[in-house]
Order: structure tokens, then C-alpha cells, then sequence
């Protein structure tokens, strides 16, 4: 029987994942063709319309920009001999002057159209065809801005007679009031080509400091091992000791409970990496990629700190309780083990450890079966611990017996998941981190309230209240912390992001570069940064050679840079590239995963 305040809470977490992703202020920014499907007739134009919507208090510049400074909004096209397509068309655009800026420039702001007026040829036989789009901008609001680049591909379909409406009359008056950009080139694909050309004519033969995988049968291998070694990264860590107390607490009563804790703990993990295996093969999802997304860091946020708030004995969660220790004295234990090696995972996925960014470079870009393959065998390697543990009751005896040291544990557990909420925080974008802290605040007092309460052992009616008030502060402290308190971005500092045109003309001019692939959702990118790269004895080794020092920067979409990774092999951070100049340009040397201040030292003397 599930507990009624187990039912509150969870509809209450359910809340937070709900209305991150319908807010009015911290919308997503997206861009849509419409229509959605065209039929066209070989001689006749039609019009191809892409809807902007921009989030609340941010705004993306117009075409042309005006003299102030910013960057314009582009669409564009891929050539197709089959087709003739005009120059695209924008609607007129706010004038608007920044703070500081002497300048105006023209913006955008909540949504507008753009316009691609194009025709098939006469000759052109009926079927399907794909047209390739691209829409370049920039994403501003008061002191930050973030590139936004865009693909679509969009299906028509050519017949010899009938063919349908481009679009409906109220976006056809829109079309009317709009006019061709400022002259600009023409790119052959819908990418940043300029710079992409260059690298993407290179065909790059990486030199690895450490062995590459060379098959399946090694990339398991390797798999496994990975995933066992991802139980001992501090991402992960205070989820898996709290879980292995639980083994312990259990096989005190029944080994045969403990076991089957063990199993579900373990088959959390699976569940978790057959996901992961589902968005690498099929939405082409990167390790860590889900921590991209702003919407699901928040959810783990809150996620994490509601379960460092249980360590303290804030509030009690009854079946299943896979928020709180208390789950293990309830009445199903069971659940609490799966949900807790599903957040076990989903807490590892920003951590890459030995053995996982060769093995994953040399997974991704393999078929669905084997990348399915391989993740299994990571998972395998992360849960076959617990299951040996609870199974034989000869293991748990070496770990000491239970008593008033777990109540310590659990607070040094509780600290340590605060801890893994701060730096999750870290990784928001500026404009995120108050709203995000003010939302948590108040969310810690509904867990009080709820506490007191909406304990087991209050009456029906303090337990629906009790939740329902849990449920109006999420909602409240949401819209409070979102929307109204923080209407101003906090400044932001520069950084000096990847740069193709950079990295081609050091190789022109006979410097060499190094690129740092990194992110802020990835921590062991920062422990290798701070104990291996940004270092006295590698920055005196850089100015000796007149190194250009790159930041590759992925925390947010880089496609540039997403695609100088992929061609040279690997789909994980952390990795850095060294590159020569001139004829040896193609042959970088390459660090992945967890490197030292010899290996880079010894990787910068290895390249002329």
C-alpha cells in the first residue's frame, strides 16, 4: 500500500521537472518550420517560413544588425542543383540600444518569422526531397549571450499538379512585411562553414598517448572495468555508500532480503544505462549530455539537495522513499534500491574515468547494436559489485556492524551530496544560479513543514495539508524564483572559445595549439585543469614554444567544436589536442581522460 505522503511528494518532484519546462522567463529557445510538410509544383514559388519563439527578457539581433554591437541572425541554405531558392527574408526588427553601447543595434524579441522563398526546377522529378536549413544567432540577455545554431532538415514532396499552400494568411502578411537581408555568402551546407571547411578537409590521424580500442571484444573489456571504476568517482560516491549501509543494515535481519536489494540496486543501474545506450544510438547523445540540458540540471539539483536534506533528518519519506535513508526502515525497501542506482547513474554521467573515453570514442560511431553492447558491459562493471556484496554474507562481515557510527555516516553523506548540489549549480548558466538557490530555499522549507506534518504518524487530514502545501511552495517558489525576483542576468566573465579560423592560421603561421575540450558539467575536466594543465611547470613549457592556448568550451552546444572531436576520435571529455603546425598539422597528439603534468609536458616536447 502506498503511503499518501509518499503521493504528494512525488507528484511535487514530478512538479518541478513540469514547470521547469513551462515557464514563461527561462523558456527554451526554439526555432520551427512551418508548414510542417509542403507539396509543390515543379516552375511555382512557395515559401518556406521558420517561427522564432525567444524566451522573456532576452532577445536574438535582426538582419541587418545595425552599427552597435552584436551579431546577426542568419538562415540559411544548403545548394540543391534541383531547386532556386531567393535570398531569405526577415521581418523588421526593434531598435534598441545596450547599456554602455554608444551605438543601436536591431533585435528581435518573444518571436518572429523568417522567410526562404525557393521553387523547384522544371525538370525536376516528382518524389521526396530533404532541403537543409541552418539558423544562426546569438541568445542575449543583460550581460550574457550564447550562440544558437540551428538544423533542420525539410521534407517536400514535388508533384506534376495540385501541390499545397505554403503557409496560411496570417503568416503570408507577415512574409509581405519582411525583406531580403544585407548581401551575405551563401554557404554549400547548413553549418558555420567558413571555418568548418577547412578542418573538415583534413583528414586528422591523431597520436594517442595511451592504447586505443580496437575491437568489441577489447571495448567490453574495457567497458566493464569503466564502469566499475565509475563507483569510485565523487559523483557517485554518497549515493553508493548509503546503499551499501543499506546491504548491511538488511543482511542483519535477512540475507535473503539484502540479495534481493542487491539485484534491484544493480538493475536501477542497468535501467539507467539502457537509457543512455537509447539516446547515444538514436539521438546521438555524448557521455554527459543530458547535463547540457538546463531543465534536467535543475531537476537534479533539487533532486540531490532533497536527498542531503533527509540525511539531516529534515523530513521523513515513507514507500519508497527513494529520497531518504528512512526508506530502508519502511514498509518496501525494494523501490528505494532501484530509484537509488537509477540516481546513482545519472549522478556518474558527468564523470569520465580510466578506460571510458577510448572506449566510448570507439563506440559511438559503431552501429546501435554494439553501442547497446558496450554500454550493457559498463553497466555490468558498475553493478556487479553490489550484487556479489549482498550475496555473500562473508563480504558485509569486513564492513563493521551497525550503530550510532552509520548516524555520523549519514551526516558526512548529507554534507557531501550539499556539496554535489553546489557544484551542480556551478554549471547553470549565470542568469540560473539565484533563482536556482531562492527556488532551493524555499523548497527546503516545504520538506520542513512536510517533516512535521505530514509524518506517519499525524492525522489524514495534517497529511493532505501538509502536502498540499508542499506541493504550493514548489509551484510558488518556481514562479517567485523564475519569473519575478531576478528580472536582470548577473554578469558574466569572457572566455576565449574555440576557434577554427584561430586553429587554421596557427598552422599558417607556424605556432602551435593546444585545445582543452572541456566543460563545466564535467569534474574531472576541472581536476585535470587544475592538477595537470593550469600549472607552473606546463605554462613555462608553453611559453618556451609560443604555444596558442584554446578553450574548446561544450558545457552548451559547440558544433564547431563537437565536430573537431569527433574527427579526432573521441566523443568524451576531458581531452586535449596539441597540434603542430604546417605538415604535421593533422597529426595531433591527444590526452584523454585522467592525464598528469608529465603526460602534457611530455606530449608538448613530442610535437615541432
Amino acid at each position: 500500500m502506498v503511503n499518501e505522503m509518499y503521493k504528494s511528494l512525488f507528484i511535487a518532484l514530478s512538479a518541478i521537472i513540469l514547470l521547469l519546462s513551462c515557464g514563461k522567463k527561462y523558456d527554451e529557445f526554439r526555432a520551427v518550420p512551418v508548414p510542417g510538410n509542403l507539396e509543390i509544383v515543379p516552375g511555382r514559388e512557395y515559401i518556406l517560413a521558420l517561427k522564432i519563439e525567444i524566451p522573456s527578457g532576452q532577445h536574438i539581433y535582426g538582419n541587418p544588425k545595425g552599427p552597435g554591437t552584436g551579431k546577426p541572425t542568419v538562415l540559411s541554405y544548403s545548394r540543391d542543383d534541383r531547386f532556386y531558392f531567393r535570398e531569405p527574408q526577415y521581418l523588421p526588427a526593434k531598435k534598441y540600444t545596450a547599456s554602455g553601447d554608444k551605438d543601436f543595434v536591431w533585435i528581435y524579441e518573444h518571436e518572429t518569422y523568417m522567410f526562404l522563398p525557393f521553387s523547384a526546377k522544371k525538370d525536376t522529378a516528382p518524389g521526396e526531397y530533404i532541403l537543409k536549413l541552418s539558423l544562426d544567432s546569438l541568445l542575449c540577455m543583460t550581460g550574457t549571450c550564447v550562440p544558437k545554431f540551428q538544423e533542420f532538415s525539410y521534407p517536400v514532396r514535388v508533384v506534376r499538379s495540385g501541390g499545397t499552400a505554403s503557409v496560411d494568411a496570417s503568416v503570408l502578411d507577415k512574409f509581405n512585411d519582411s525583406k531580403p537581408s544585407e548581401p551575405v555568402a551563401i554557404i554549400k551546407t547548413p553549418v558555420d562553414q567558413g571555418n568548418r571547411d577547412g578542418l573538415e578537409a583534413i583528414e586528422f590521424q591523431p597520436v594517442y598517448m595511451e592504447g586505443q580500442v580496437t575491437g568489441l571484444a577489447q571495448a567490453i573489456i574495457f567497458g566493464f572495468l569503466a564502469g566499475f571504476i565509475l563507483n569510485f568517482m565523487p559523483c557517485v560516491l554518497p549515493v553508493v555508500s548509503l546503499k551499501v549501509m543499506g546491504f548491511v543494515k538488511q543482511a542483519e535481519k535477512n540475507r535473503s532480503d539484502s540479495f534481493k536489494m542487491g539485484i534491484l540496486f544493480s538493475a536501477g543501474i542497468m535501467t539507467s544505462f539502457f537509457t543512455l545506450a537509447v539516446l547515444a544510438a538514436y539521438f546521438g547523445y555524448s557521455w554527459g549530455g543530458l547535463f547540457q540540458r538546463t531543465g534536467f540540471l535543475i531537476a537534479m539539483i533539487a533532486l540531490v539537495f532533497a536527498l542531503a536534506m533527509s540525511m539531516f533528518d529534515l523530513f521523513i519519506v515513507n514507500v519508497p522513499s527513494f529520497l531518504g535513508r528512512h526508506g530502508l526502515e519502511s514498509e518496501n525497501p525494494y523501490l528505494d534500491s532501484y530509484f537509488k542506482g537509477l540516481l546513482a547513474t545519472l549522478l556518474a554521467t558527468p564523470c569520465s574515468g580510466p578506460f571510458l573515453g577510448g572506449t566510448l570514442a570507439w563506440t559511438l560511431s559503431r552501429p546501435p547494436a554494439v553501442i547497446f553492447t558496450v554500454f550493457i558491459s559498463i553497466g555490468v562493471g558498475m553493478a556487479i559489485p553490489y550484487i556479489i556484496l549482498s550475496a555473500d554474507k562473508r563480504l558485509i562481515r569486513f564492513i563493521p556492524r551497525p550503530g550510532n557510527w552509520m548516524k555520523n555516516l549519514e551526516r558526512v553523506m548529507g554534507f557531501l551530496l550539499i556539496f554535489t548540489a553546489i557544484y551542480l549549480i556551478g554549471i547553470l548558466e549565470t542568469a540560473y544560479i539565484l533563482p536556482t538557490m531562492t527556488f532551493l530555499g524555499i523548497f527546503a522549507a516545504g520538506l520542513w513543514q512536510y517533516g512535521i506534518f505530514g509524518a506517519i504518524d499525524q492525522t489524514a487530514l495534517k497529511r493532505i495539508i501538509s502536502s498540499s502545501v508542499l506541493v504550493l511552495l514548489i509551484i510558488g517558489g518556481y514562479y517567485l524564483s523564475f519569473n519575478y525576483l531576478y528580472v536582470e542576468s548577473r554578469q558574466e566573465f569572457k572566455k576565449n572559445l574555440f576557434s577554427a579560423d584561430r586553429l587554421l592560421a596557427n598552422r599558417e603561421t607556424g605556432r602551435i595549439t593546444v585545445v582543452d575540450f572541456t566543460a563545466d558539467w564535467c569534474p574531472n575536466c576541472r581536476y585535470v585543469e587544475k592538477t595537470a594543465l593550469f600549472t607552473k611547470n606546463v605554462s613555462e613549457a608553453m611559453n618556451k614554444k609560443n604555444i596558442d592556448f584554446i578553450v574548446a568550451d561544450l558545457t552548451k552546444k559547440n558544433p564547431q567544436a563537437e565536430v573537431l572531436l569527433a574527427k579526432l576520435g573521441s566523443k568524451s571529455i576531458p581531452f586535449l589536442a596539441i597540434f603542430p603546425s604546417g605538415g604535421s598539422f593533422a597529426n595531433p597528439v591527444c590526452l584523454r581522460d585522467i592525464y598528469s603534468e608529465a603526460d602534457v609536458i611530455s606530449a608538448i616536447e613530442k610535437t615541432r
